[in-house]
């Protein structure tokens, strides 16, 4: 694969943390104001419910994305339920290593993810922390597990899909990313 490609595709950043900025309490609070009906009435519910123990806690809670989710792979009806509703998965690989979820990048599971039609999308965490944004990801990647140009454009194509943009918006950028691709081209 070319670097450049890397370097020139059109990228959108899921998931950095702001931690503990929204808590049970909180979003109980801003569901009430703006008229939003959650599956849970109590804090206690809530923290029980975002315990994942089981898929019907997922369902109940209409996650729309999962942070992280890289031990999915453990729980196949999970598995088959994040891709038949194409729940994305905002993977951050070099916390992962960090933090050892995984020993090192060549052994990860995103690739894995990937071919097995996940909505995973690549992204920063804590950058200074973690060390590096997007760009850095995507080539930690491509060399450790050998992602392809293809690869890449999946992962950057479900980020844009994943987003919480309003669909004007996310079909510009979506517009943008395939132009690019077809100029540079994702082989």
């Amino acid at each position: 694969m070319r670097i450049p490609f890397i370097h020139g595709i059109p990228k959108a950043e899921l998931h950095i943390h702001i931690e503990g900025a929204l808590g049970p309490e909180l979003m109980l609070e801003l569901a009430a104001q703006k008229g939003i009906d959650l599956p849970y009435s109590s804090v206690d519910d809530m923290r029980r419910a975002y315990d994942f123990k089981d898929l019907q806690a997922l369902k109940l809670l209409r996650v729309e994305r999962i942070d992280h989710g890289v031990r999915c792979l453990e729980d196949a009806r999970l598995v088959d339920y994040l891709v038949e509703k194409q729940v994305p998965l905002t993977v951050c690989p070099l916390s992962n290593v960090k933090l050892k979820v995984f020993d090192d990048m060549k052994r990860h599971n995103l690739k894995h993810m990937i071919d097995l039609g996940r909505a995973v999308t690549v992204n920063s965490d804590d950058p200074a922390y973690f060390g590096g944004y997007i760009e850095e990801k995507f080539l930690a990647l491509h060399q450790a597990q050998g992602l392809t140009s293809e690869d890449i454009y999946k992962l950057a194509r479900n980020a844009f899909n994943a987003s919480f943009l309003d669909p004007a918006q996310k079909k510009k950028y979506l517009n943008e990313l395939d132009a690019f691709v077809s100029k540079f081209g994702a082989n």
